[in-house]
């Protein structure tokens, strides 16, 4: 390296490990998040041999020794722990087979790898830290880094399949929010999956560091990209994560309290075909007559209660009559409403979307262009043309 990409990365790496140190107290001081706590204190432990290989300039070998290979099991511990954060904000129910338990197997197995190291003698590791070959190598240097090796690809697929277990259950997130709530603004957590890359793309990143290393070829470049990664993805979860938002917590609540899961989430209902009608009905009624839609806080409970008749019927008559989500339902209705005004073009794009109960101009261009095919722009240029024609499932399979 450079004088110029060692200060850069003993900043990093330095600013990596406190930021994570901080967070993880902070978490549990203010009682944010257990989880997310352990979560930034296996970070911290994660970074902790380079941070203070790069502070400290005399340390024991045997001190050494140990923070590395911490730091090495630390690893295998983040992307569950992650996976356990993101379904306490999303309130995701437990599907599948694997229990809880099972996702620290593969960070069993490291801890004791690791284990098993340190209760080596200590010329076999300090053969192995060396690099050194030859054939007077000590005997289970070989067994030691094949392990090794075969621990770091484990962790690298570990993370890739964790990267898309998030992502998916963030997803799932979404389509749980738009049965329960008419704007879903702030609550989606895209981030979540944003991040979740991120992490995938530094475990790629820290697996070819380690092939150069076994090539051995010089990689100037990779330790500061590794550890600014690392620098970054700390410091965009303590701004996402350490600020509570509080519609996020009304919103996990409600999922907690009604949502089943969604396999079986009808099962054992007992509504009919002729009571899913009437029910139907009344929605429609509720909408074209109270006008409820306008209302940009408008959720399941809300309209269950206006209609008098429980959620789980309401959701139900939605997505097996209407073949709708609560979400498409109510934002259809905003939708009709805009498309006269649209055309008329009297108004900001802006102040439409709020007046039909939209809080924003993304979800209503994405609404808008859903419902007529076009965007709010080009559907007012073609208005000479004559008024698009909308089809809503709603209003297609019920009179």
């Amino acid at each position: 390296m450079t004088f110029d990409l060692e200060n850069l990365y003993t900043a990093a790496v330095t600013g990596g490990f406190l930021v994570a140190s901080l967070a993880a107290i902070l978490s549990w001081t203010q009682r944010s998040s257990v989880t997310l706590g352990f979560f930034f204190a296996v970070f911290a432990i994660s970074e902790a041999d380079t941070a203070a290989s790069v502070l400290l300039l005399e340390m024991p070998q045997s001190l050494r020794d140990g923070m590395e290979l911490a730091g090495f099991a630390a690893n295998f511990f983040i992307m569950p722990l992650f996976l356990f954060y993101v379904r306490e904000l999303t309130a995701a129910p437990e599907t599948g087979r694997i229990g809880s338990g099972a996702h620290f197997i593969m960070p069993g197995i490291a801890v004791v790898f690791v284990w098993g190291v340190l209760l080596l003698p200590a010329e076999i590791r300090e053969a192995w830290y060396s690099a050194i070959t030859g054939p007077s190598n000590p005997p289970g240097l070989g067994a030691l880094r094949a392990g090794f090796d075969m621990l770091t690809i484990a962790m690298v697929l570990q993370w890739l399949v964790y990267v898309v277990w998030i992502a998916r259950t963030q997803a799932q997130h979404i389509a749980r929010l738009k049965d329960h709530f008419a704007s879903t603004e702030g609550l989606e957590l895209r981030w979540v999956a944003v991040l979740a890359c991120a992490m995938g793309i530094y475990a790629v990143q820290s697996l070819v560091g380690e092939v150069l290393i076994l090539l051995s070829r010089h990689d100037p470049i990779g330790p500061v990209l590794d550890s600014l990664m690392v620098l970054i993805m700390v410091i965009a979860l303590c701004l996402w994560g350490l600020r509570p938002s509080r519609a996020l917590e009304v919103a996990t609540q409600a999922l907690t309290v009604t949502m089943d899961p969604s396999i079986h989430k009808y099962e054992k209902s007992a509504l009919g075909p002729e009571q899913a009608e009437r029910i139907a009905r009344k929605l429609l009624r509720a909408m074209r007559d109270d006008r409820l839609y306008r209302d940009p806080n408008l959720t399941l409970g809300a309209l269950a209660q206006q209609v008098g008749v429980s959620p789980n019927y309401v959701s139900q008559t939605l997505n097996q009559r209407l073949g709708i989500s609560f979400f498409e339902f109510v934002n259809s209705w905003r939708v009709r409403e805009a498309i006269p005004l649209v055309a008329a073009g009297e108004q900001t794009v802006l102040a439409i979307a709020y007046e039909v109960g939209f809080n924003a101009r993304s979800s209503f261009y994405t609404a808008f262009k859903k419902e007529t095919g076009l965007t709010p722009s080009a559907y007012k240029k073609a208005g000479s043309a004559g008024p698009v024609v909308v089809q809503s499932r709603d209003r297609a399979r019920v009179s």
